[in-house]
């Protein structure tokens, strides 16, 4: 079908020129230009890229101590996953409070359900209700896990890691302390925790958590081998106020998520065999096995999350596809080719092959078939993606360790059609906003748009294509409308794009992840002058960030070790107004951390400017409210490389 009621004129014209490309260049035939009968605004958007710091940079982080008993292991990908993660949250975050969505008008997708993980943490962070409608392994739920360790060390009583894992659930919410005193009691007698805490005796002082666990855990155990799954959890979630204790211990958004996985694995627990010849460990048995799914109910306004497969025949106002170029897939091992034609009655040719990357002469042919039959899928996929939307259209992806190689990635295909996300425009004149709401002012008026992700908000061309030279380096010049100048006259425009052209350059400068090198600064400022329609000023745009960026009142906030973090363009928001910072860093001090709002301002003297003023104090009240407690400072720099506090 070529045409289509559901997609607007913006998503059908990006349909259509991705896949008119691909019919073209991938031989994804047959393809005609779709038409559309709906009608609205939309468009195609891209996420701020989530780059991958330099090899030195990696290896030295590698090799620092870690406290492995106070700090956890963070690999690398697992980072980079979750910064695009929380780049989703923004922007779904920015598209209900700014541009009128439900959440249940939101729907991410992706290829792999580990990213949706991510992302569903990313949302519970933003307080956003979501869902995953597909079906899920119950085994995959922190909530059924709970119980199911409850069964458990009822069900084989020397189970001590079942029994730990019970205690710390919301059902008991024992602490720490509480386990490494359990533990040291059973070592002492020599038998397991649950003996252990059986025979304490009833004169001795216990903890609230380990009292109440003793008490629950005695009389389900009496009962645990006369009565089935169903009737054993049934009794569990009542005694125990399972739900109530889980509505007060998640956060909000998951909420509706926690109490549907205990309602789901009672109803597993009795479908489960037909309910006949059921007992506690053969029900424990076959869910830690991984064989028992539940589809969850999904409540009527979340965010969906799906995978790309999940979502065939589903259509939302807004859909952002994540992991758009995704890590080169390794050779498959061990692995079956078969030649079977559509038309015929056996296959021709089937062959074991130990290794994709070494096959035979005589099966080179079928494995080429093979690879253009799974390129084609993945077309079919982004296809898929794409026109699940009815309006909006995302798109997100952390680059992988090298070049794909085969097929262009959805990124590619996507990239150059595509303009660069931001969440809503520029409040013009914040500093009113500011003097309207008074000193009482505490509070984020919208607390979902947290300025913690926002460091890649403003998006910007990366330091290796300026380096390398590639086709990709100047900026979309449509990319330069974020970044915000520093407010010069309104009537000197070509000061603006000096300014706006400046700010860019030091974005690019100041990034603590991977700071641009000085080697590639000319070639930089070239790019963001021409950005900035002024191809003939990067002389002096570099100029003056140099200026800045080595200046000794200024460069601690673009480079050096006492730099721990920068964002630019954060937004904020403050008594309903959107701001958007020019620059936010965390510095490192002998006294501790401090966090600095500046505002480039390229005049010579901006503090005599009222206006300019106001707004940077609407700008430090909106990051003290963020951060209680924090030493929060602010100053406008110069064109002169000048800091002016605040």
């Amino acid at each position: 079908c070529d045409h289509t009621r559901r997609n607007a004129p913006a998503v059908v014209d990006a349909l259509n020129s991705v896949f008119e490309d691909a019919a073209q260049a991938d031989g994804w035939r047959p393809f005609r230009a779709h038409t559309t009968g709906a009608s609205g605004a939309g468009g195609l958007r891209r996420l701020p890229e989530v780059l991958r710091p330099p090899k030195e940079a990696a290896a030295r982080g590698a090799a620092v101590w870690r406290d492995s008993l106070t700090q956890p292991r963070q690999e690398v990908e697992e980072r980079l996953r979750l910064q695009e993660a929380r780049h989703v949250a923004d922007a779904v975050a920015a598209m209900i409070h700014f541009d009128g969505l439900q959440p249940g008008e939101v729907m991410v997708l992706s290829r792999k359900r580990s990213m949706l993980a991510l992302v569903a943490q990313a949302l519970a962070a933003q307080q956003l209700p979501h869902v995953v409608p597909e079906a899920l392994l119950l085994a995959e739920s922190p909530e059924a896990l709970d119980l199911i360790a409850v069964l458990d060390v009822l069900a084989s009583p020397g189970h001590d890691a079942s029994l730990a894992r019970a205690l710390k659930s919301p059902l008991f919410g024992g602490s720490d302390d509480d386990l490494l005193w359990l533990a040291g009691r059973a070592r002492q007698q020599g038998t397991a925790w649950l003996p252990a805490l059986a025979g304490v005796d009833a004169a001795l002082a216990l903890s609230p958590a380990l009292l109440r666990a003793r008490g629950l855990l005695a009389g389900w155990a009496r009962v645990a081998g006369q009565l089935p799954p169903h009737d054993l959890l049934d009794r569990i979630v009542h005694e125990g106020d399972v739900l109530a204790r889980l509505a007060a211990a998640v956060p909000l958004a998951r909420r509706g998520v926690a109490v549907q996985a205990v309602q789901a694995l009672l109803a597993a627990s009795l479908q489960q065999d037909g309910g006949r010849y059921a007992t506690v460990y053969g029900f424990v048995r076959t869910l830690r096995a991984g064989f028992v799914k539940a589809t969850p109910s999904a409540p009527a306004d979340a965010v969906r999350l799906l995978t790309v497969h999940g979502a065939k025949g589903l259509e939302a106002r807004a859909v952002i596809v994540t992991d758009c170029e995704p890590e080169r897939r390794n050779a498959d091992r061990a692995t079956l080719l078969v030649d079977w034609p559509v038309d015929q009655a056996a296959p021709r040719r089937v062959a074991f092959v130990l290794s994709e990357a070494r096959v035979p002469p005589c099966l080179a042919d079928l494995l080429a078939e093979e690879q253009l039959a799974r390129d084609r899928e993945a077309l079919n996929g982004l296809y898929v993606a794409m026109t699940r939307a009815r309006e909006w259209l995302l798109f997100s992806r952390t680059e992988p360790h090298g070049k794909t190689s085969g097929q262009r990635p959805w990124w590619q295909r996507v990239r150059a059609l595509a303009e660069p996300w931001q969440p809503a425009p520029v409040v013009a004149d914040a500093g009113d906003a500011a003097a309207e709401a008074g000193p009482g002012v505490s509070l984020l008026e919208l607390p979902a748009l947290t300025w913690r992700a926002a460091a890649g908000a403003a998006p910007s061309t990366p330091p290796d294509a300026l380096q390398e030279g590639s086709a990709d380096a100047p900026p979309d010049t449509r990319a330069a409308a974020l970044s915000r100048p520093a407010q010069p006259a309104a009537d000197d425009p070509a000061a603006a794009r000096l300014g706006q052209a400046v700010h860019r350059l030091l974005e690019w400068i100041g990034r603590p992840d991977r700071p641009l090198a000085r080697a590639a600064w000319p070639d930089a400022a070239a790019a963001a002058a021409a950005a900035a329609g002024m191809p003939g000023r990067a002389a002096e745009v570099l100029s003056i960030a140099a200026t800045v960026a080595d200046s000794a009142d200024t460069a601690r906030f673009f480079q050096g070790p006492a730099l721990r973090w920068a964002g630019n363009e954060v937004p904020m928001a403050l008594a309903g107004q959107l701001l958007r910072l020019d620059r936010l860093v965390q510095l490192q001090t002998v006294t501790g951390p401090e966090w600095w709002v500046l505002d480039y301002k390229l005049q010579a003297r901006p503090e005599t400017v009222q206006p300019y003023r106001a707004q940077l104090q609407a700008y430090v009240m909106a990051v003290q409210a963020a951060q209680p407690g924090a030493v929060v400072r602010a100053a406008f720099i110069t064109g002169g490389g000048r800091l002016v506090p605040v």
